[in-house]
């Protein structure tokens, strides 16, 4: 059941998808155009801040309650679900893990969408055996030097902070126990080298990521102890799954009422 509150948030999400969203979904899939317009007025309505507690947000939710605002907005075009999925995984890996300091800096934020936030885990060779993943972070003085490559990262270009899974200790057996997650800006040595080509889910970019001698601060590795990573991204992907999950429901749903119009 959700709260008064949390079905007040639905409600609203549900109008600004037949208001906005579903008038221009089509026009805007077919140009492959980013929807600048509508990732504004979905900051504007709390979108970004359904995970962030106070004192970093105002108004989280319950997992059913962003579920049913996730197929709210696919309902009316998954890019716009896709948007902000990634960043609500970034967002619970930082207030569940992150250091205090992390939570301050990132947290009010993103909260607002003035920090968007993607996850980079695929990498070309690797698929989805993250254990195997071949981006290194090593330690020099205070800061990481990273070299590697992501493949299919959603939003890349566009967002302002991604959770970069890598190896800070290659060596480590089990391997997952050498895997850690660097909360890393863009900035000299990161290069989103291109966008790649998709069959459906157009307007949101999935893009390579290129890092040759990447530098991030020590203060960039998430929870501040090495070798975590693995175990605090299979925990945010956890919320990640339920997210695609209620994708496909939105989208399914838009199937359904189209082909019931059509038959009437």
């Amino acid at each position: 059941m959700l709260t008064t509150e949390e079905q007040a948030v639905v409600d609203t999400v549900r109008d600004f998808v037949e208001r906005e969203v579903r008038p221009v979904a089509r026009d805007l899939e077919h140009a492959d155009a980013y929807p600048d317009k509508l990732i504004e007025q979905m900051k504007r309505l709390g979108v970004f801040g359904l995970a962030v507690p106070e004192p970093w947000g105002e108004a989280p939710v319950s997992m059913p309650c962003y579920a049913l605002v996730t197929a709210e907005l696919a309902r009316g075009w998954m890019s716009l679900a896709g948007a902000m999925g990634g960043h609500t995984v970034v967002a619970k890996l930082i207030l569940a893990f992150g250091t205090q300091e992390q939570k301050d800096h990132y947290l009010p934020r993103m909260a607002t969408g003035e920090i968007r936030a993607t996850m980079a885990l695929t990498e070309p060779g690797g698929g989805s055996d993250l254990q195997a993943m071949t981006t290194a972070a090593r330690r020099d003085g205070d800061a990481y030097v990273v070299d590697g490559a992501k493949t299919w990262i959603t939003n890349a270009r566009r967002s302002q902070l991604i959770a970069l899974m890598c190896k800070t200790d290659p060596s480590a057996r089990p391997r997952h126990k050498g895997i850690s997650i660097l909360l890393v800006e863009h900035g000299p040595g990161l290069t989103v080298s291109r966008d790649l080509p998709k069959l459906g889910y157009k307007g949101v970019e999935s893009c390579e990521l290129v890092f040759e001698d990447f530098r991030a601060p020590r203060t960039a590795l998430l929870g501040a102890e090495e070798g975590r990573g693995f175990a605090q991204m299979m925990k945010g992907l956890e919320v990640g799954r339920i997210q695609v999950a209620a994708r496909a429901l939105g989208v399914g749903r838009a199937a359904f009422d189209d082909a019931l119009r059509y038959a009437q």
